[in-house]
């Protein structure tokens, strides 16, 4: 009877086996009905496949080894290969190194063997899904996530367990040279330039959702470099970096500043999610994330975002005028009044950093918490102290606000297709600014929800946007809102 039950009858059994999260597999094994019926539906939903054999936990009872699937979608095969449009990638190593668990001793080195075969094992995981894919047909759009699996939890030579190890408190005080760094993989010896290239990868992500995927940014990036029809790319970088290991942070955001350089010219959609690089407390100058004194990173954003259609940043300082340089009198430069983004229809900056790449703040403290910031001889007691060190920094540098109005203003005017912008300060010192163009009816609306107040000039660049503004005192901010009758 089971061979003959309705395609609807099948849906609906397909329908309750996932709501109870059980595998729909074994119903491609009861008769090639079955088969015909439940593959679709395996192969639609989130494939998860592993790159190595015998591997234990619940993900893999639902995916899936690397050589298993390339059976599956190879010879007979071949037609499942267009079911399948997303795929997540368990790169196996044997071991787990979780971050800021462990403290090093005499004799710790970061080239251990530890690292190095973790290292070697992620090589080979991302060559052989690159080898796997290279000969699908580039019309297969394909959404791969990619995450780190680590066999076991376990430790580097000379380290032992120490579960405060990102701390900075009375009893650990030396988490600068004790800590044991952060493991990301690598490629061997540079060698993601063996990578094939694939053109069935349409999207490409390095999630936020786990606790770290572990991938190293530059060799996420040199992945992306060898997906030639690239459209979409997430890189999720919310990791955790003790403010003191400092030397990661600045050598995170140089190598995706190098990255940018190499992307597919068929990128569209770019998001960058990054973690709040800030000092131990707010009383503190802010970090200097840059390798020099040039912001590499700010200046290549610009030019990736040329060609997109979809740019989102979260918690990443940036240059104000990043966007559309300008001068030192807040005028575009001769070389900027070309820049044109045909594309481009989504600007989000959230949660932007509130000091500059150089560590400067753009939110300053009252005359009395300065003299206090002043005052203080012991930063170790300021930083172990969980009362010590919070202030409001209530006071905008005004300059460095219109500077970035000013530069976003000349910015969406050179953007026929934008439909929305927005720049959000993460600061309790409220900086939210909002920008959405009408279409055809040639209008456009412009909110600012802060205590700071646009200059002239400010006005001028964006046609005199507080005509017709909504002000209201009461709120915690001012909010200033306005249509602008003639944006086109």
């Amino acid at each position: 009877m089971a061979p003959h039950l309705p395609q609807e009858i099948l849906y609906l059994i397909a329908d309750h086996l996932q709501e109870e999260e059980a595998s729909l597999v074994p119903c491609t094994r009861v008769c090639r009905q079955w088969q015909v019926g439940f593959e679709p539906l395996i192969y639609s939903e989130l494939i998860h496949v592993f790159s190595a054999e015998d591997v234990s936990g619940e993900d893999h009872e639902r995916g899936m080894s690397l050589s298993h699937f390339q059976k599956v979608t190879s010879g007979d095969g071949l037609a499942r290969r267009p079911l399948i449009r997303r795929l997540c990638y368990h790169i196996v190593v044997p071991i787990d190194l979780q971050d800021w668990k462990t403290r090093k001793y005499k004799g710790y080195t970061l080239e251990n063997d530890v690292r190095q075969n973790n290292d070697v094992a992620f090589h080979s995981a991302i060559v052989d899904l690159f080898n796997t894919l290279t000969d699908w047909d580039p019309s297969l759009r394909l959404s791969i996530e990619l995450e780190l699996l680590g066999r076991e939890v376990g430790k580097e030579p000379y380290t032992w367990d120490f579960d405060d190890a990102g701390d900075y408190r009375y009893e650990y005080k030396k988490g600068r040279t004790k800590s044991v760094p952060v493991y990301r993989a690598h490629f061997l010896n540079n060698g993601a330039s063996l990578l094939p290239d694939v053109a069935c990868i349409d999207r490409l992500c390095f999630h936020d959702d786990f606790p770290s995927h572990q991938i190293w940014v530059g060799s996420a990036m040199q992945i992306a470099q060898h997906c030639t029809t690239l459209t979409e790319m997430m890189l999720g970088l919310d990791e955790y970096i003790r403010p003191d290991h400092i030397e990661y942070i600045q050598a995170r955001r140089q190598a995706v500043a190098d990255g940018l350089l190499t992307m597919p010219h068929s990128l569209r959609v770019f998001r960058l999610l990054n973690q709040r690089e800030s000092p131990w407390k707010e009383m503190m100058t802010g970090l200097k994330v840059l390798l020099s004194d040039h912001d590499f990173l700010s200046q290549n954003i610009l030019h990736l975002s040329l060609s997109l259609r979809e740019l989102k940043i979260n918690k990443l300082s940036l240059t104000p005028d990043f966007l559309f340089p300008l001068d030192t009198e807040s005028h575009p430069l001769p070389t900027t009044r070309s820049l044109y983004w045909p594309s481009l229809e989504v600007i989000e900056l959230t949660r932007v950093a509130p000091w500059l790449p150089s560590g400067q703040w753009v939110a300053h403290p009252t005359r009395e918490d300065q003299i206090e910031i002043d005052e203080v001889e012991d930063w170790e007691m300021i930083i172990c102290d969980l009362e010590e060190g919070t202030i409001d920094r209530p006071i905008f540098d005004r300059e460095h606000f219109h500077r970035t109005l000013i530069s976003l203003g000349y910015a969406a005017r050179h953007m026929p297709c934008l439909k929305y912008m927005q720049y959000h300060l993460d600061h309790r010192t409220h900086f939210r600014f909002e920008f959405k163009p009408h279409g055809s009816s040639g209008k456009a609306e412009w909110m600012l929800y802060s205590h700071y107040r646009p200059n002239q000039q400010v006005m001028d660049v964006w046609e005199r946007p507080l005509v017709g503004s909504e002000l209201d005192a009461k709120l915690p901010a001012t909010l200033i809102r306005t249509t602008i009758a003639d944006w086109y």
